[in-house]
């Protein structure tokens, strides 16, 4: 993923494989782990996923998966419904 800061008058960015935020800022990860870098959240602007990284929302593959589940989830939680009323 791309972090996108602005330390002074002008954007920068850090390629990163992983981010942890905290209180204060974001620490940045490579592939193995180790730590590459920190940007506070007083300077972050904004994270992108690269092309690869990127999830597609609403895509019929996406609402199929959601819809199938979310049937199965109501009958399950109307049974348990029924059951509390007896």
């Amino acid at each position: 993923m791309k972090v996108v800061y602005k330390p002074g008058n002008a954007y920068e960015e850090i390629n990163c494989y992983d981010f942890r935020e905290y209180d204060q800022g974001i620490v940045l990860h490579n592939e193995e782990g180790y730590n590459i870098g920190y940007v506070p959240h007083e300077i972050l602007s904004h994270i992108e996923p690269h092309p690869e990284e990127k999830v597609v929302f609403g895509s019929e593959e996406t609402l199929e998966v959601r819809g199938s589940g979310e049937e199965s989830g109501a009958d399950e939680e109307s049974d348990s419904d029924d059951e509390d009323d007896e």
